[in-house]
């Protein structure tokens, strides 16, 4: 009997062995299509300007434009070194290369130093996206006083020069017209004349 079950014993490894199925190679991993960028994503940069283009000073209209209580007091432009800092990422809070001031027209006023009467309440909005040239001016930004505000428009760069070169006292004179839409009120063929400033 026992030299019955040592060639058992022998035989039951060798059936178990021919009994079990193959191993699989292992699969090699498919490596995963990279993600399409969103249909909204550019590769075109936010903030652009024409580093040879000198718009430094403040643009103000003849006409008032409200918006509710909300008053556009002037665009305003910085100079071209202010436009490179804002593009390598340097953002003051309260001053960029380029943005809109609006007054409360229902707040106090005061006096400022040179005897011009002003409201005590007005900000700075400041872009989330620019472009700025020779040949085209836009401008969008958010805020939760006055909604979205777009300005697009162009600058008439002859006029531009020619009322620098006169200096301060020249008669108010258009150098850059566009649109501006604020929240669901849109304007056409807004005229702004040249202030350097105090």
């Amino acid at each position: 009997m026992k030299r019955l079950i040592a060639p058992l014993a022998l035989l039951l490894p060798l059936l178990a062995a021919c009994d079990s199925k193959p191993t699989a190679p292992a699969e090699t991993p498919v490596a995963a299509a990279p993600a399409a960028a969103p249909p909204e994503a550019s590769t075109e940069a936010a903030f652009q300007h024409d580093p040879n283009l000198d718009a430094f000073g403040y643009y103000l209209t003849q006409t008032p434009y409200r918006f509710g209580n909300w008053e556009l007091k002037s665009v305003n432009m910085g100079s071209p070194s202010d436009f490179a800092s804002w593009e390598e990422g340097k953002r003051p809070a309260n001053y960029g290369p380029f943005f809109l001031e609006f007054e409360d027209v229902t707040s106090p006023t005061a006096e400022n130093e040179l005897g011009q009467t002003y409201h005590t309440v007005s900000f700075r909005l400041m872009p989330d996206r620019y472009k700025v040239g020779a040949g085209q001016v836009t401008f969008h930004g958010t805020d939760p006083r006055i909604g979205e505000v777009t300005f697009s428009g162009g600058f008439d760069l002859a006029a531009l020069k020619a009322v620098k070169a006169a200096g301060p006292g020249v008669a108010a004179t258009t150098v850059l017209t566009g649109g501006l839409r604020v929240g669901a009120e849109r304007l056409r063929n807004i005229s702004f004349f040249y202030f350097a400033g105090d």
